[in-house]
């Protein structure tokens, strides 16, 4: 497919092995340079791609300054292709473009658009952005029948693992998992694009499951040792004379090649204040907002043994003032000991499905969730 002209292009020139990436399936790439190298908007660059074939973008993790969002002022957008905002249960937020909690998304609501953000901004903390995170991969790897490929951005390997990290509270679970989500994201029609800082940080067996390694400006560091063939082509030095839109890319069958991509002109700069160049209204919470987890505690202490997740959600809605999805309830509840039980029961001849918080009392919060 030829490139419109307000794109950024991205052109290889193959030492050996050459071929071509195909942005009408779902392919793994792994991005590592320094801060600074570009890694952001190559990633960028091959979404771009994606949607230009057809294909639906997720841009999961970025740094705190929501980079994200930059997508809203790209060509994509202003040229039809839908946004997605994901944001926490707690934050409000008021856009031109279409919102949702992270913890409602299912996978019919990748209907609603083309580009979904879920950005640090659009979160009351970055523990609330690591728990939509893991619910929104989950629901992504349920995928069991796709026509287009959603290509999901994560801006930093370290905090996908420390995600994981987070859920399973063991780190060689975390690593297994992500293995596991890599191996098997071309089952789900899902693509990767995933940048890391270091070597280090994302071992040899991360790398093996890439169909695309890119190496941009490496900086004081230099290649693992299973990499160092690479300088027989390529001299060290040139690795620190990289500028942020070249590149050297090596493909799972074994090409290496030199590259060049246009950085993407949405692209945010440090120090711009994207949301309001987008703008995006964010409001968190504040000025007496009780905690989530309290709320659901106090909701738990107070309703009956085994109440449904939906009836806790009205319950925090009518006596606290907050408004939790049944989902996030969910994964409160579960952070004060308590479980999801599902019954079935026969209706005369009809199955109903019944979900139960069931578990041992939660400890006092000594504060009352409705007190401002």
């Amino acid at each position: 497919m030829e490139r419109l002209e307000n794109r950024p292009k991205l052109e290889v020139r193959w030492l050996f092995g050459g071929e071509e990436p195909d942005f009408r399936s779902p392919q793994v790439f792994l991005c590592l340079g320094k801060r600074g190298s570009g890694k952001s908007a190559f990633l960028e660059t091959v979404a771009s791609h994606y949607l230009d074939e057809g294909g639906k973008v997720f841009d999961l993790f970025g740094a705190r300054d929501g980079e994200g969002l930059a997508w809203l002022r790209s060509p994509h957008v202003k040229e039809g292709k839908k946004a997605v905002l994901l944001h926490g249960d707690l934050v409000k937020v008021r856009s031109e473009h279409e919102t949702l909690p992270a913890s409602k998304f299912t996978l019919s609501h990748l209907e609603w658009g083309d580009l979904f953000i879920s950005a640090s901004p659009l979160y009351e903390t970055p523990d609330a952005e690591f728990d939509a995170v893991n619910r929104l991969l989950d629901v992504l790897w349920s995928r069991r029948r796709w026509t287009a490929p959603v290509f999901v951005i994560v801006r930093e390997a370290a905090n996908l693992i420390y995600s994981r990290l987070k859920l399973r509270g063991n780190q060689q679970a975390a690593k297994a998992e992500m293995l596991y989500l890599m191996r098997e994201s071309r089952h789900a029609g899902l693509g990767l694009g995933v940048d890391t800082l270091r070597f280090t940080a994302i071992d040899v067996d991360i790398r093996s499951l890439a169909d695309w390694l890119v190496l941009k400006n490496l900086g004081l560091f230099s290649l693992p040792d299973d990499l160092e063939w690479v300088y027989k082509y390529i001299n060290p030095p040139a690795f620190r004379g990289l500028r942020p839109r070249h590149f050297v890319i090596l493909s799972s069958g074994g090409g290496l090649g030199l590259g060049v991509f246009g950085l993407p002109p949405w692209h945010k700069t440090e120090r711009e204040d994207i949301l309001w160049e987008t703008g995006v209204e964010v409001e968190y919470p504040g000025g007496g907002q009780p905690d989530p987890v309290r709320a659901v505690g106090e909701a738990l202490r107070s309703l009956p043994p085994g109440p449904e997740p939906r009836r806790v959600a009205e319950w925090i809605r009518e006596h606290a003032g907050m408004e939790l999805s049944p989902e996030a309830v969910e994964t409160y509840a579960k952070k004060l000991g308590y479980r999801l039980q599902i019954s079935l029961t026969d209706k005369g001849g009809r199955f109903q499905i019944k979900k139960a918080l069931v578990g041992s009392e939660p400890p006092s919060q000594g504060q009352s969730v409705s007190g401002t």
